[in-house]
């Protein structure tokens, strides 16, 4: 097996372990911290971490952007350029970190104005610096995330959020256990975060000696560049939040606050599958920005037809597992009176379904720089997907807000991202078609055939659903592998890139 081979298998793995992980530790850990320290004081610390998280906006996508061009000076093997990449995007991030801090204060200042009882307003400050701080140690050591991506070791980062994950759970239970609160619990967040942030930069450091950092380095003509790309990662960035992060805002307004909670389940699960599918696929990014800068473009169409054959199989197994399965694990894990919140579900998968398969054609648009026309499209389908929820949500009330979202999400990935990628590295539009339109049909001939054979089995058991879960999805991915991918292709782990 090749080195490269054995770093994406590695990187894939645990980048689906790390969010796996975080899903199953929130699912304990969010009645336990409630409980430990109350409705009142959990909405304070949740509105805190709301208003400083916004402040990652101030990245402006130069995360993305590092990883790009530090992946292709790789494939040029530009080590001078690696440097200076390197150096211009830590210190355009370094101003971020600034950014950050004055938000904070700003924040700090203006919290009596939105913060109305009295006792809650010099917590929120504290809540709000120490978070504040967080963020900004973060911001610079995205270089360093970046560089790490580039190199293709996703597994070295994923273990330290492991390890983080694994040490800030522990502290949380023992001081809040011990009767803590709330400001505890904000500087265990800070004081993890910024071990975290340490031992990134020390590996680095360490292992990767080649690596020049100094001020000699920072190159104000490359700022152009890095901006220029991460403009549109940053705009790309707003409509990916204009599509999932204003429907509650709509309900609220439009229904009311009681079935924002119902909308949120069957989004929550829907945001879980979005997740695993890109872990899985999105860190092939720097190989192909490292084939782009070899100007090997046959390498980067062969294998983005591989990845789009994954890509789909992955997509159609979890999302018709999830209609399959959902409801009985909703009404276990809720209760009863949740299953508006399957009916929400089954309409986002429609959309998102396509979402996810074009997450292959994303990474290599943004991998080669062809990112700004799938960034217009997002902020497009962010605003049509506003519009189309208030619409609808009148006449289908939650329901109504889905559609909402899951009809422009159809349009935009079922069209016009595909023909802008294929068109862009010149595949035959019917070529990528017959290979996602065959494996759609074959999991859904596949998933209808498994449906009926376990449908009268489905308990609201979360044992009963492991145990059929696991029977019918080897059945599906065994099927779909020898059907649908070569023998050359399922040697692929083997042969390695």
């Amino acid at each position: 097996m090749t080195t490269l081979a054995t770093k994406l298998i590695k990187g894939s793995f645990f980048r689906v372990l790390n969010p796996v992980s975080n899903i199953i530790v929130s699912f304990f850990m969010l009645p336990f911290v409630v409980g430990a320290i109350g409705d009142r004081w959990y909405g304070l610390w949740v509105l805190a971490a709301a208003f400083v998280g916004y402040y990652g906006l101030l990245d402006l996508g130069l995360s993305t952007a590092n990883q790009r061009f530090i992946s292709r000076a790789i494939g040029k093997g530009e080590k001078k350029e690696i440097d200076i990449v390197f150096n211009t995007s830590l210190g355009l991030l370094l101003i971020g970190a600034m950014l950050v801090l004055l938000g904070s204060l700003i924040v700090v200042i203006i919290t009596p104005h939105f913060v109305e009882n009295a006792n809650d307003i010099h917590i929120f400050r504290i809540l709000t610096v120490i978070i504040g701080i967080s963020m900004a140690i973060s911001f610079p050591v995205r270089a360093f995330d970046g560089f790490l991506y580039s190199h293709i070791r996703y597994d070295i980062v994923n273990i330290i959020e492991l390890i983080k994950l694994v040490v800030r759970t522990i502290l949380i239970v023992y001081f809040l256990s011990q009767g803590k609160g709330i400001i505890t619990l904000a500087l265990i967040s800070a004081f993890v975060e910024t071990l975290q942030c340490a031992t990134k930069v020390c590996y680095v450091l360490k292992k990767h000696p080649e690596l020049k950092i100094g001020l000699s380095y920072f190159k104000p003509d490359h700022i152009r560049t890095l901006l220029g790309y991460s403009i549109y990662s940053f705009i790309a960035t707003i409509g990916n939040r204009l599509q999932f992060h204003l429907d509650a805002f709509v309900i609220t307004a439009f229904v009311g606050l009681s079935l924002v909670t119902h909308y949120n389940i069957g989004t929550r699960i829907a945001g879980y599958y979005i997740l695993i599918i890109t872990s899985m696929i999105a860190l092939v990014m720097p190989v192909f920005s490292k084939l782009e800068g070899q100007n090997d473009y046959s390498n980067i169409r062969k294998h983005y037809l591989f990845l789009t054959k994954l890509n789909t199989i992955l997509s159609v197994f979890i999302a018709g597992s999830l209609l399959i399965y959902g409801k009985a694990f909703i009404i276990r894990w809720m209760g009863p009176g949740y299953t508006d919140s399957f009916r929400v579900l089954t309409i986002l998968l429609i959309g998102l379904l396509f979402n996810t398969i074009q997450i292959s054609s994303k990474s290599i648009l943004f991998s080669i720089s062809k990112h700004k026309m799938y960034a217009i499209t997002v902020i497009i389908e962010g605003l049509a997907n506003l519009l189309l929820s208030i619409i609808l949500v009148r006449k289908f009330g939650i329901l109504g807000v889905a559609m909402g979202t899951a009809i422009p999400a159809l349009i935009t990935n079922l069209f016009v991202i595909p023909a802008y990628t294929n068109r862009v590295i010149n595949i035959k539009l019917s070529k990528y078609a017959k290979i996602v339109l065959g494996i759609v049909t074959l999991g859904g001939v596949i998933h209808l055939g498994n449906w009926f054979l376990v449908r009268d089995f489905i308990l609201n058991s979360y044992g009963r659903l492991f145990m059929l879960g696991t029977a019918t999805s080897m059945v599906f991915l065994a099927l779909n592998i020898f059907i649908i991918l070569s023998k050359k292709e399922r040697k692929y782990f083997k042969i390695g890139f």
